[in-house]
């Protein structure tokens, strides 16, 4: 031991097997967040002491086998294969050991020394379930931990079982036995291989190959061999080899839980099995959902208004100290409205962003979010989404931030990908001054919900389009089934939430503000200079509006006023476009300064009289509608593009911004020309 440093360990585990609590109890606060190299799916890391040894926990995402189907399970391999720990823990449920011990069968063969963790056992005594934990040590040959995780119980033991491995590493005897066929083309390929520099056992690769992966660089050259064995197995075998693979694990699991579980003879319809009963019912089941995701969305979004209205005061009252502090002129501007205005702006979301992840950490932690994913999974599957994808498309109703980074609950990158990407169609709460502006000086009462109404609708008929064209061009080969647990019901654990809401507002504050601080500092630049010769004491009335047309942001608009041309706009609601990129809410306050209306006239109202006045608008409605259809549309603010850009890179930010925009035009466009088509007056 002396001289060995850091000791590493990973956990492993179906989801919901406890892998979090488990996590949570051997690192406490000690835990680091990121992402794994080169992908999206999180990587959770922390440490603790034990007998003067420093050990590093390295949480795996969660996976059903290792044949990497999903961007998790592909990420797990690598880092079984490329990074082996030094112990691996394997956390299985007891109330379901049949199910997880398949991925148990296919880790024996890794080499890895392991420890299994037999969770959940306070659950399996409820439902009449004896296991021999003794005799299931020695099938396995791996030393078995009885634990409640959740409760942190048998924590200690799992520890004094790790530091013996360390100590004595041995790995497990017992194996799957794929039957004569397969384990004599088995025999026949580790015989052709030689040994490498590749730290994966000499089965474990035969086995590969055999499936048709090479997880060494050296097995390439017998990828053609393999092969041909596969296509004599598969003939032989009338099956699938990988179908035929998985049976022998299932057997192998079955016969484990044959020898060593004993199901009570007063079994009982369980507490979740009773609510199973309703909570999944093909109707009754979605209703709860309708009705669960409503209680949600109101929670996160009413409860946080007062809060969010406090922050936005405190960030004004600071914005205010400051230009009493400092003196006019170029800092003060760049202080107060570029940094002030601008990351607080994003920061006064926050408290939504604590009550969304308390909300979906308590859905998680008690087991019901599974049951709403596979509920809508039928409806969204037919949609071209996943099941979890309606649950960020709700949340982009208040804000599309957060929604984004809610797509991290979905299984992988393709559902991710598509669901951030038709995100932004979604009418979040930033456009709402825009729509009650323009609906307010061009409808009449009594068409005002009809209108907004319609918007929303829009909204949501654009974004199913959207996922299924982009899943039909560019996402086809990755779709994966949904395949997960359905826990039990039980309380949600207070630290396993506590945690969530911390880590994701952390995340939230880092992701979110660091590059809007440069984007909010640009925009404040492009909208305030070049100013007027004289300065900016002493404008009044339409000087201000004169001192805008002077900046490199009305530049711009008139510059791209050749592209809203077809839509019936001009280089005034191109700038005010423009602002909107910053945040939709901008909208309005840029239009404000390029009609003239200054704070005396009342604003908005005055506003809605001069955009009345405007030949533009003037009689033509529908022109306004236009206007607000590109609105709900268009790319979505920088705050979104930032937490965008940390989730997926730069080059899928910009095919969002492009795609958006364009898709934008094309449905305003046709709205236009529908306008036309009627007799509006376009």
């Amino acid at each position: 031991m002396t001289g060995r440093g850091v000791i590493r360990v990973a956990i492993i585990g179906n989801p919901n097997s406890g892998k979090t609590c488990l996590f949570n109890n051997l690192t406490g606060a000690h835990q680091h967040v990121g992402n794994w190299p080169g992908v999206t799916v999180e990587k959770k890391t922390g440490n603790y002491v034990y007998q003067g040894h420093i050990y590093e926990v390295i949480d795996l995402p969660g996976c059903y086998h290792l044949v990497p189907y999903s961007l998790e399970e592909e990420v797990v391999e690598r880092f079984l294969y490329e990074e082996p720990p030094d112990v691996l823990i394997n956390i299985v449920d007891a109330t379901n050991l049949e199910r997880h011990l398949l991925l148990t069968a296919q880790l024996v063969g890794l080499g890895v020394p392991m420890v299994l963790a037999l969770n959940m056992m306070d659950e399996a005594g409820q439902r009449g379930i004896t296991i021999d934990v003794g005799k299931l040590e020695q099938m396995l040959g791996i030393p078995v931990v009885p634990m409640v995780a959740r409760r942190n119980k048998g924590t200690m033991e799992l520890l004094e079982r790790i530091a013996s491995l360390v100590e004595r590493p041995h790995v497990g005897a017992a194996g799957v036995d794929y039957g004569i066929l397969v384990e004599g083309a088995l025999e026949r390929l580790e015989g052709e291989l030689e040994a490498c520099s590749c730290r994966v056992p000499l089965r474990q690769r035969a086995l590969s190959l055999l499936r048709g992966r090479v997880v060494c660089g050296e097995d390439r050259e017998k990828l053609t061999l393999a092969t041909r064995l596969r296509e004599q197995l598969e003939e032989s075998l009338q099956d699938r080899l990988e179908s035929y693979i998985l049976e022998r694990c299932y057997g192998f699991a079955h016969g484990v839980v044959r020898m060593c579980v004993v199901q009570g003879s007063h079994k009982r319809l369980s507490l979740t099995d009773r609510l199973d009963n309703y909570l999944t019912h093909p109707v009754l089941g979605l209703i709860v959902f309708a009705a669960s995701m409503w209680i949600t969305f109101e929670v996160v979004f009413a409860a946080g208004e007062p809060l969010t209205t406090l922050l936005e005061s405190g960030f004004e009252r600071v914005r205010e100290g400051l230009m009493e502090v400092i003196p006019a002129g170029f800092w003060r501007s760049l202080v107060t409205d570029g940094v002030v205005r601008g990351v607080g702006g994003v920061l006064t979301f926050l408290p939504n962003v604590l009550l969304l992840f308390l909300a979906i950490g308590i859905l998680e932690d008690s087991g019901y979010m599974a049951r709403a994913a596979f509920v809508m999974d039928g409806i969204m599957h037919r949609l071209g989404l996943h099941g979890k994808s309606f649950i960020p498309m709700l949340i982009g109703f208040g804000c599309t931030v957060p929604a984004v980074m809610a797509t991290r609950a979905l299984d992988t990158r393709r559902d991710r990908l598509i669901t951030a990407l038709i995100l932004p169609f979604m009418s979040c709460g930033a456009r709402v001054p825009v729509y009650a502006l323009f609906i307010s000086a061009f409808f009449s009462a009594r068409w005002h919900a009809t209108v907004v109404m319609s918007l929303y609708l829009l909204g949501i008929v654009v974004a199913i389009g959207s996922a299924n064209v982009l899943g039909r061009l560019f996402f086809m080969r990755d779709y994966t089934p949904l395949l997960m647990e359905l826990p039990p019901y039980r309380l949600p654990s207070l630290r396993s939430v506590g945690m969530l809401i911390w880590q994701r507002a952390w995340m939230y504050l880092k992701k979110a503000g660091t590059l809007l601080l440069a984007a909010s500092i640009m925009m404040w630049y492009l909208c305030s200079y070049p100013r007027p010769a004289r300065g900016e004491e002493g404008v009044e009335r339409d000087g201000a509006r004169v001192a805008f047309e002077a900046t490199y942001a009305a530049r711009l608009g008139r510059a791209l006023e050749p592209l809203v041309r077809p839509l019936g706009f001009d280089w005034r609601i191109a700038v005010g476009l423009l602002s909107g990129v910053a945040a939709k809410e901008a909208v309005v306050a840029t239009l404000l300064v390029v009609y003239g209306v200054s704070d005396e006239d009342g604003s908005s109202a005055a506003l809605e009289d001069k955009l009345r006045m405007d030949p533009l608008f003037s009689g033509k409605p529908w022109v306004a509608y236009t206007l607000l259809v590109f609105v709900l549309l268009y790319v979505p603010c920088v705050a979104v593009m930032v937490v965008f850009f940390r989730e997926f890179g730069i080059w899928w930010t910009v095919f969002m911004t492009v795609y958006t925009t364009l898709v934008a035009w094309v449905v305003a466009w046709c709205v236009r020309v529908v306008g036309w088509l009627c007799g509006a007056s376009v």
